[in-house]
Order: structure tokens, then sequence, then C-alpha cells
């Protein structure tokens, strides 16, 4: 199997999975269909959920139902984890994904949110961000990008496993959207992203909105240079030890700055080398607003980093969770037009106790 390969295959029937199967005995074969016809019954028959299931689901209401529904399923097989699941077909697999979610979002919401097209680049953090947008049944049709592979001293932040380590970051993030939503469609971009990369895709109307949480300072501001000229919103969360910082730029209300400075500033402070001293003064500074609101603790760890004792500056687990939550509640009040603010920098902490 390679180590690249992130779709499940669509199969053309039960004969292609027999056929599969003989050639790979080692396959395991998973029927979600059999219960997601139980839960959508039920879904579908609110008063049944309080009587006992055996009788529920020994009705001739219930028999017709599975009748009507037999042929309406799909097969996916996931190569990289050698299983066929046999599973609903999409229509009913979002009203399954979604039916939680309700009277919290509307159904017209939902579908307003699940036909947005986000992109999320870099997948330390952001790894938690497409993950919880993808639970929350937002953007199915989603762009990720990391040049990065999965190194060990990653797994304190991103949901993965030992047997994952040196691949593609983006192949482990694209994988489990697609455990998540086999219907999903997924544009991975392991080599990073680009101004040149990015722009077609703003062109096109391909990503609507971006979440970015690239490392590189120059990079972060080309992203928004195109944001700006595309009228397209940024959402980023910055670590700050237990805490996070939600930033938010609505370019597409017109709001034209970057982190509060004009465009001028930054094309002078990207004509300077950028150094490790650079890139951190501009983090502390420029993005999270000055030395005094960063985690004391967080400070250290740069100094540590500056006087090249640590590797690299330290980051939390607990906070990478806690800002795929932040940013994926910030997304969808943005595209369901339920704030106007046009830039927020919010300090967001676990109150002491």
């Amino acid at each position: 199997m390679e180590d690249d390969v992130y779709k499940p295959i669509l199969l053309g029937g039960e004969a292609e999975a027999k056929q599969l199967i003989s050639e790979k005995p080692y396959i395991t074969e998973r029927d979600a269909f059999s219960m997601q016809l139980k839960e959508l019954f039920v879904i579908q028959n609110p008063t049944l959920a309080s009587h006992e299931k055996e009788e529920v689901f020994a009705s001739e209401d219930f028999k017709q139902f599975i009748a009507s529904k037999r042929e309406l399923c799909s097969l996916f097989y996931y190569p990289w984890n050698q299983t066929i699941v046999k599973c609903c077909e999409a229509d009913d697999y979002f009203k399954l994904k979604t039916n939680r979610n309700q009277d919290l979002i509307t159904a017209a919401e939902q579908k307003k949110l699940y036909n947005s097209k986000a992109a999320v680049f870099g997948l330390s953090v952001g790894s938690n961000i497409a993950f919880t947008l993808t639970q929350a049944g937002i953007s199915r049709e989603i762009t990720i990008a990391d040049l990065d592979k999965l190194d060990t001293t990653n797994l304190n932040r991103i949901l993965a496993g030992v047997h994952q380590i040196g691949l593609d970051k983006t192949v482990i993030a694209a994988r489990k959207i697609y455990e998540d939503n086999p219907y999903a469609d997924v544009n991975a971009l392991s080599n990073g992203v680009s101004k040149e990369l990015l722009e077609p895709l703003l062109a096109e109307k391909k990503v609507e909105y971006i979440i970015e949480e690239i490392d590189s300072v120059k990079v972060k501001i080309d992203v928004r240079f195109l944001a700006i000229k595309y009228h397209v919103p940024v959402v980023m969360i910055t670590d700050n030890g237990d805490g996070v910082v939600l930033h938010v730029e609505r370019y597409d209300l017109g709001y034209d700055k970057i982190f509060e400075k004009d465009e001028a500033y930054w094309r002078e402070k990207l004509k300077l080398p950028m150094t490790k001293e650079a890139a951190g003064g501009i983090i502390m500074n420029d993005i999270v607003g000055g030395a005094e609101k960063v985690d004391p603790k967080m400070i250290a760890s740069v100094k540590r980093v500056l006087s090249q004792e640590l590797v690299s500056w330290s980051q939390l687990g607990s906070a990478a969770i806690l800002g795929g939550a932040i940013a994926t509640v910030a997304l969808k009040r943005i595209i369901l037009g339920e704030t106007k603010a046009q830039f927020v920098r919010e300090h967001i902490n676990i109150p002491k106790f």
C-alpha cells in the first residue's frame, strides 16, 4: 500500500467487493448500513424512540422501510486499513451525521455549512481544526496543506499514532476526514501552500474561507495578501500556554490590514532576514499583541529556543484541541453571518480554579 494513499475507493458493487476479498483475504468487512437503517427509521419516526428496540425492528413498517432502502448504499474500500465498509447513501449519511446538531443548527444552516469550502493550512493545530470541522458537518469540500511528515514529537498535539510516523501530515489528516465522512472531498497539498498554489484556488472559488496555521511568517503574510485581493476571511489560532489566541480578519467585509498593520508595513518587514529572533518578535508583538499577553512559560520556552537549549517552542495538546473547537465555532459564525466583526484578537484561557 502506497504511503500517499488517502482516498477510499468507491466499489462498483458486491461482485467487485468479493473479487477484491478473493485477492486480499485479509480484508475486513464492516456492515455499517444495517445499523444506519435502524437509526434512520427511528429518526423518521421519533415517537418510536421510547419503544422497545426489539418491537420496533420486528414491525412490518420497519420491514417495508428496509425493503425501500435495500439498494441505497455504497461500498467503500479503505486501502490503508484494509477494510470494506457498507454505508448508506450520501444524503442519508449527512442526515445521520448531523442529526444531533438539531436545533443548535437548523437544517438550512447545516446545508450552508456543509456546502462551504474551507482551507486549513498547517496541520499541527490545524489537524485538530480540520477534523473538528468535519465532525461538525462543515465544508464537505476541504483543502488541507502541510509540507512536513509526522514526527514522534508531534504526537502530543496531533491525533495520530506511532504507526503513522513518517507519513505526510496531509495524508494522516485526509484519512481521518474520510474515515469520518466517506463522501468528503479532500484536496491534500503535501508540498504545503504557496501564493502560486493558493491564487488559482481563490480565483476559481475552490476556497472561500481560510484557516491559517503556518509556521513561516512570510507565507502567513503572503496568504493574507491574497485573501485581501480575493476578499476571503482568515481565521487563525495561536497557542498560548494552556490557552489560545483567536485571530479573525474579515477581508470579505472590507478589512484591509494584516494584524492591524498596513500592507506596506509587512512588505518592508519581509525584506529583512527572517531570523528566529525576527520571527519570534513578529509573533509576540504584531500577532499576539505584546509580550505582556504571552504566557510567561511560553516566553521562557522561546528564550531557550533562541539560545539553542530547545529545538522548538513548547505546545500542548490540550491547547491544540481547544484551538480546534474555537476555530470551528468562529468559522461557523462567519459562514452563517452571525458576526460582523472585522478584526478579532481574543485571548481565550481556561479559568483558574
